[in-house]
């Protein structure tokens, strides 16, 4: 199969359009693979935030509930303390000393 000299007219500026075409395809392809590599990575790296923001949460939490268990065995032992000491019953004209000096 021969080409004639007005065919090869044609035929060079179509191989030029299909290699472009061609290139075009195969960009393509790798802009995708990379389009899609960024959200993955930007994915993981929400998930992974996410994840320690809700373990700070998770750890807060602790604390605010160990601080209270805290305070309400405090407040329980005050209680008990102040129960378990006598009151001291003021006397309106008795004194609150001993004279031993005889």
């Amino acid at each position: 199969m021969s080409l004639k000299a007005i065919e090869m007219q044609i035929a060079l500026p179509r191989m030029q359009d299909a290699s472009k075409l061609q290139e075009q395809l195969q960009q393509r392809g790798q802009q995708q693979n990379d389009v899609a590599a960024n959200t993955v990575a930007k994915e993981v790296e929400k998930n992974r935030i996410s994840v320690n923001k809700h373990e700070q949460k998770e750890q807060v939490r602790l604390k605010d509930h160990q601080r209270d268990k805290n305070e309400n065995q405090q407040g329980k032992r005050n209680r008990k303390n102040k129960e378990s000491q006598p009151v001291k019953e003021v006397h309106p004209y008795k004194g609150n000393f001993f004279d031993f000096s005889g």
